[in-house]
Formats: structure tokens, C-alpha cells, sequence
């Protein structure tokens, strides 16, 4: 039999930039292909044709051996082929049984829409993906990220789709979460589905794949049996090296000043918070979604209203209530887990960069070309590719865009980095960036306390590493044989 999905001599340009150059895949039925690569390999635009979104390209695209060519993402679901993007398309203000069912109500033979049946079916879909604790009724918005990306999933596969195209679909999701989507993908063979899975996480991509294709500056390196290939060798061809081992961990270089100090710090998804992080040093905060680690970041830098405690930075304790220029006047920085709700993608680089900054800058002069002197250094200093200051930020991959959060708060570096998830989504090459960044402040005497969900990240960059369940600490320990089982079996 032909395969399910056959792409051939497939490229795509975008002005000046060839996105795809003659790249070929294939899937076969019931099997679940995955695709990696750096960011700005090609990946998402080889599934943006895939889907339907983008009609423009070259190149012949066959399904079960028949040539066609779709117009939109409604033509692909047409054909079967859905795709779950890594950035949510719920609507939080709708129930969980109405996002279910987003376009295709359940109606009765009046064409009203029969809301007992639909919440009963959505009920009971959820019940066998073991998820019988989400209440079907309640808008979307009441539940954590984690839960709102199984509802986008299972919406997906209940509009009938056999292709299920998922684009980071556990990025998000707490390893609890992250088990259960593994378990169902596993068990969409024997319902003749097929699954494209994009991801950065390579260990998930050698437990869920049958097959994994490589993608390198938008051409196809290679296609491997799973059974063939191992992570190392994975890197190897992302990179387009041999993988080199990461720097060692070396020792707080603290001399004992502590630069934040936050003391029994309640809120209503967190209670009796005390933490310390002293000059030169990285402390992490690890937790599953929902442990409350996000909202803590977001109360420490005055977003998020707490209701009892104490923060103080350099000695200087907050006021009870206190604002986020209040505390970028008074040495925090904050990097947020979701780059699209903190840059503004239409704008240039240099002007994401010094937004928070602008009181900072003289007028007396052409304020623009003050601020693009500001931006430059710092937009270098960080690699953001391609590098130049004036293209907007909404044209770079996700991993290039989360280096111009960072470069923002270093055109006036604070005493103290709050970096929540500070490399989520991002490829292999952009982390290892990220994270020697994280370093540097270290080396440089700042303080940085690093909010993840991922593992692999506070393990790889902290001195010290503080676990979440439930909106409490349950354990603080030195990064000295500490390991992914030990964090997680804390949670």
C-alpha cells in the first residue's frame, strides 16, 4: 500500500529566506513519524503545508498515491488531517464539553443544540483517557495549562482526523500529563490513526516514534528506524556534529550576600514560601504545572497579588503591594514562560528590547536611534539569528524570539534574573545557549532563579534546585547527584 502521506522535492521560500529546499517525508498508516530539528530547521513549515495553512510551495503532495494540493487547514480536515499547535486555539471562556466540540455541536432533531448529550460524550471520552476528574461543564479557563492542551488534543481526534500532526504537544504538560498523552499515542495504531510528532524532547521522541526524520537549515538530513538510532546520534545530526558534552556544573561562586529574600509568601495556589538566592548564584524551581511555581514567579515580581510574606531584594524589603516597574526599578528582571503574551511580534528586535527601558533613555536625541544603540549590543551578545536589530521579532523562531527576552533585560542588568521556563520549546543548540547565558549572570555575581517544569533544565544550570507540589516546598537540595527520578518522584 502506498503510504498514508507522501511529500516529494518539497520548498518553500519566504522572501529572501528558502525555508524548505527539496525535502521529502512520508508516513506510513498506523505509525507515528517524528520530526526534529533546530529551530529554523523547517519543521513547523513542512507541517504548516502539511495542514493546509500554507498553499504556496513547491513540490508534489500525494495521499494514498493521489496527487492534490489543499487550499486551508478546513480542506485538510477534510481529508483527515488535523494538527494540534504548540500554542493553544482553546477558548477559555467556553466549557470544556463546548471547546470539545468547537464547530460541530451535538444537536437534536429540532437543531438545538442537545447540551445533556454532548456534556455526556465529552464526559466520557475524557473517562477513557483517564482524565474522569475534569469536570466537563466548567469553562476551560478554570484548568491548568496541561489540561487545556489534552482537550485541544482529543478535540483534534474527535473531529475525525486518521493524521494527527502535534507540534510540541507536551511542552506544557506536567510529567504526569506527559504519561498519559505517551500512552494514548501509543494506542492510536490500533484505530489505524497515523501521528506526526514534533518535539524537542528527544527522549520522548525515541519512546513515541516508529520512525524520526531530521531536519537541518531546511533540508532533510536523514530518516532512521527508531530501532537504528540512539539521542547521541540525534544531536549529532541536528547539530550537524559530533555532540561536544556540556560544561560542567561548576560551584556557587556565592559569597554568602543574598540578593533575594522571600519570606512565607501566601497566596491562594501557594502558601508559606521562604526562599533565598545569594550573589552568584542559580537557583531552581521545580514542579508540575499547577504546582504553583508559575504564579510564585509571577507574585515575586508584583503580577500576581499574594496575600501574606515578605520579598526583599538587596536588603531592601517590597511593600505589600508593588507593581512590575516597581520591581525593575528595584533590581528584578522577569522573563515570562509564554514569549508571545511578552513580546510584541510586529515591532523590530531593538524595540522589544528596550520597551520596559524607555524612562531609561534620553530624548534629547533621536529616540529611536537611541534605542537601537542600546538593542544592538545585547541582541549580539545573545545570538539572536538572523541578528539584525531592525527585523520584527514575530519573523524568528520560538527559540530566536526567547533569546530577545532575555537580551531585554540586559541593556540594564538587576541584581536578581526570574526566568520562568527559560528554554521551553526550544531546540538543542538554542538551549545549550540559553543556559551558558544563565551561567554568565552567575559568573557575573547576579542572582537568577530559574522556574521550570522540564527536569533537564534546573538540573543542567542550578546550584541548588527547590521542589513544588501543590503550591508548597517539599524539598530544597544541592545539585550534587541529583538526577530527573529523585526530582520527580517529589512531586
Amino acid at each position: 500500500m502506498p503510504p498514508v502521506i507522501e511529500l516529494k522535492n518539497i520548498s518553500k521560500r519566504f522572501l529572501n529566506l528558502q525555508a524548505l529546499d527539496h525535502v521529502d517525508f512520508d508516513l506510513r498508516e498506523g505509525e507515528t513519524h517524528a520530526l526534529v530539528g533546530e529551530n529554523g530547521a523547517g519543521k513547523s513549515t513542512l507541517m504548516r503545508i502539511l495542514a493546509g495553512i500554507y498553499p504556496e510551495y513547491e513540490g508534489d503532495y500525494f495521499i494514498r498515491g493521489q496527487r492534490i494540493h489543499l487550499g486551508s487547514p478546513r480542506d485538510a480536515l477534510n481529508r483527515g488531517i488535523g494538527m494540534i499547535h504548540q500554542e493553544l486555539s482553546v477558548m477559555p471562556e467556553l466549557s470544556v464539553a463546548e471547546n470539545l466540540f468547537l464547530g460541530r455541536q451535538i444537536t437534536n432533531r429540532w437543531g438545538a443544540v442537545d447540551w445533556k448529550k454532548m456534556n455526556t460524550v465529552a464526559q466520557d471520552e475524557l473517562a477513557r483517557l483517564g482524565f474522569d476528574d475534569i469536570d466537563v461543564q466548567k469553562p476551560l479557563g478554570n484548568y491548568a495549562l496541561g489540561t487545556q492542551q489534552v482537550v485541544e488534543v482529543l478535540r483534534v481526534m474527535l473531529s475525525g482526523a486518521q493524521v494527527l500532526i502535534m507540534d510540541e504537544p507536551t511542552s506544557a504538560l506536567s510529567p504526569a500529563e506527559v504519561e498519559r498523552l505517551i500512552q494514548l499515542i501509543n494506542t492510536l495504531p490500533q484505530t489505524n490513526r497515523s501521528v506526526i510528532y514534533i518535539s524537542h524532547f528527544l527522549d520522548e521522541v525515541m519512546r513515541v516514534a516508529d520512525r524520526i526524520t531530521v531536519l537541518r537549515d531546511g533540508q532533510k538530513v536523514r530518516t532512521l528506524e527508531k530501532t537504528e538510532t540512539n539521542v547521541n546520534q540525534l544531536i549529532s545530526l541536528i547539530l550537524g556534529h559530533d555532540v561536544q558534552s556540556e560544561p560542567p556544573l561548576s560551584a556557587s561562586t556565592s559569597d554568602g550576600h543574598t540578593l533575594l529574600d522571600i519570606q512565607n509568601l501566601t497566596a491562594d495556589v501557594f502558601s508559606d514560601i521562604s526562599l533565598k538566592i545569594n550573589q552568584g548564584e542559580i537557583v531552581g524551581i521545580y514542579g508540575a504545572i499547577g504546582a504553583g511555581h508559575f504564579d510564585l514567579a509571577r507574585a515575586i515580581f508584583g503580577m500576581y497579588r499574594f496575600d501574606s510574606g515578605t520579598i526583599r531584594v538587596d536588603g531592601q524589603i517590597f511593600p505589600h503591594h508593588f507593581s512590575a516597574s516597581y520591581a525593575i526599578n528595584h533590581g528584578l528582571a522577569y522573563a515570562t514562560e509564554s514569549r508571545r503574551k511578552s513580546l510584541f511580534m510586529d515591532e523590530a528586535i531593538y524595540r522589544n528590547v528596550t520597551m520596559p527601558h524607555l524612562r531609561r533613555i534620553s530624548t534629547l536625541f533621536s529616540r529611536a536611534r537611541q534605542e537601537f544603540q542600546v538593542a544592538s549590543p545585547v541582541v549580539e551578545r545573545v545570538n539572536v539569528q538572523p541578528g539584525d536589530p531592525l527585523n520584527p521579532v514575530g519573523k524568528l523562531s520560538g527559540g530566536n524570539q526567547q533569546k530577545v527576552v532575555i537580551a531585554r533585560w540586559l541593556a540594564f542588568p538587576p541584581k536578581v534574573f526570574v526566568m520562568s521556563e527559560p528554554t521551553r520549546g526550544m531546540d538543542v543548540g538554542a538551549k545549550s545557549e540559553v543556559l551558558n547565558i544563565l551561567r554568565d549572570f552567575r559568573n557575573q555575581g547576579y542572582g537568577v532563579l530559574v522556574v521550570s517544569s522540564e527536569p533537564e533544565t534546573v538540573l543542567a544550570v542550578c546550584d541548588r534546585v527547590v521542589v513544588m507540589s501543590r503550591g508548597k516546598i517539599v524539598s530544597e537540595m544541592a545539585n550534587k547527584n541529583l538526577n530527573k527520578d529523585v526530582l520527580m518522584r517529589l512531586l
